[in-house]
């Protein structure tokens, strides 16, 4: 169950801050605030340090995947009909 609620917190954190990287407006400022916000969540809530790395190294992962999902999408023009 703890590993379900690494991945949920990882997960939302990438995204926030795959939209933080993404979104040029002053807006943006926004997402950084919910991933700083859902990272101290986690500190809060799971304390062990083995917890907390994977929770930086899960989240990084994730960024990745998402920024390189959105510039793919953005590269290819992909319209809605």
């Amino acid at each position: 169950m703890r590993f379900l609620w690494l991945l949920m917190y990882s997960l939302l954190c990438a995204i926030l801050l795959a939209c933080f990287s993404n979104i040029h407006d002053i807006s943006k400022y926004i997402f950084s605030l919910g991933a700083l916000y859902v990272g101290m969540r986690f500190f809060r809530r799971f304390e062990q340090i083995g917890f907390r790395i994977w929770f930086i190294v899960i989240s990084v992962l994730f960024y990745f995947i998402f920024s390189l999902i959105y510039a793919l999408y953005t590269q290819l023009g992909i319209t809605a009909p």
